[in-house]
């Protein structure tokens, strides 16, 4: 009798703590989003979006974000607002959020087309300079970018306009209207991949490049409405000329934003959609998806975020968030609840 009340003794407490954690503050599960919705600030959230917390509200419009392995930096593209109203790349140390944005091209270099962080901390971009052709590739070493103005070294003398980097820090992939390159960070050298796509992001185990597939017939406008950058496609560097082109949602929206999902298994991308105005602003509304790799079935996300999220990517990372009193979903929760009957689109 003895044993059995301690027992139940034991249980009670036990589910007296469980029933207190959910009133306090607690860190968000792995495998989460960070993203930037049509308002202003960074964010992070679940895969639904129904758990979104506010990070921080650095004065840019965010069109990239590029998190480096481990979660220290979190790098973003965009146009910083205040006196300045260039193109950019800019800095964020997670460990101090209060140090703020570090501006490491402060319009040197013209307009920020894209760029990356690897696991070491380096950085690349590419440019244009003054609405010419694109001025190649920089990279920022990582011993560079605390300093008051970094200084980049030229790695790519060419068109250049999405960028990446490998896993392993010795690669960067990277496109313009000629196709897909493979450039080597330490030769120099420059292998064409394809002739034809954009936006090429590497797999998280750097053994495939995802893509947005564009139509030959560029010029043709009708044909872009109909087919052009309209679907997502996938290949092994093993095997370039293998490409896979995955179903994509039913939609006149443009592909605007490609990433993994951690795991490797799914695409996620971002469709645009012009609104109307607001005055003379220019409305856009944004769809996030994931499509995976192995039935290329695409599913919803961010569902509740309203005017979706313009660019986002994946944290392994857990921040201090707001109490809360309901569980989150991880994207291994969703996937799970794919596999078992739950919600498709």
């Amino acid at each position: 009798m003895k044993h059995f009340l301690e027992n139940q003794l034991n249980i009670y407490s036990l589910c007296i703590i469980l029933m207190c954690s959910l009133f306090i503050v607690e860190m968000l599960p792995a495998d989460e989003i960070i993203f930037q919705p049509m308002e202003r600030g960074i964010w992070q959230s679940n895969i639904n979006g129904d758990n979104a917390r506010h990070l921080f509200n650095p004065p840019i419009i965010v069109s990239r974000f590029s998190i480096q392995k481990g979660n220290r930096y979190i790098l973003c593209v965009g146009v910083g607002q205040g006196i300045e109203g260039g193109v950019d790349a800019y800095l964020f140390d997670s460990n101090n959020w209060k140090k703020g944005r570090k501006d490491l091209t402060d319009g040197r270099y013209g307009t920020v087309l894209d760029a990356a962080i690897s696991p070491n901390g380096d950085v690349i971009f590419s440019n244009r300079i003054f609405n010419e052709v694109s001025d190649g590739i920089y990279l920022i070493p990582n011993d560079e970018i605390h300093e008051p103005l970094p200084q980049a070294q030229k790695l790519y003398d060419g068109p250049a306009i999405y960028v990446d980097w490998a896993p392993n820090g010795k690669e960067v992939a990277f496109s313009n209207k000629e196709g897909i390159f493979l450039l080597d960070v330490f030769t120099k050298e420059v292998t064409q991949l394809l002739d034809y796509g954009y936006r090429p992001v590497f797999s998280p185990d750097g053994s495939k490049l995802a893509f947005a597939v564009s139509t030959s017939a560029e010029n043709n406008l009708q044909a872009l409405r109909e087919q052009g950058f309209r679907k997502i496609g996938f290949f092994s560097l093993d095997d370039p000329q293998n490409v896979k082109i995955l179903k994509r949602t039913k939609t006149t929206s443009f592909s605007y934003y490609i990433t993994w999902t951690p795991d490797g298994k799914s695409i996620a991308y971002v469709l645009i959609e012009f609104k109307g105005f607001i005055f003379i602003f220019p409305i856009f509304e944004h769809t996030n998806f994931v499509v995976s790799i192995a039935n290329g079935k695409p599913e919803r996300i961010l569902e509740d975020i309203k005017g979706g999220a313009r660019a986002f990517d994946w944290t392994q990372k857990s921040y201090p968030v707001e109490p809360k009193s309901k569980l989150t979903t991880t994207w291994g929760h969703l996937k799970r609840e794919i596999g078992n009957g739950g919600k498709n689109e």
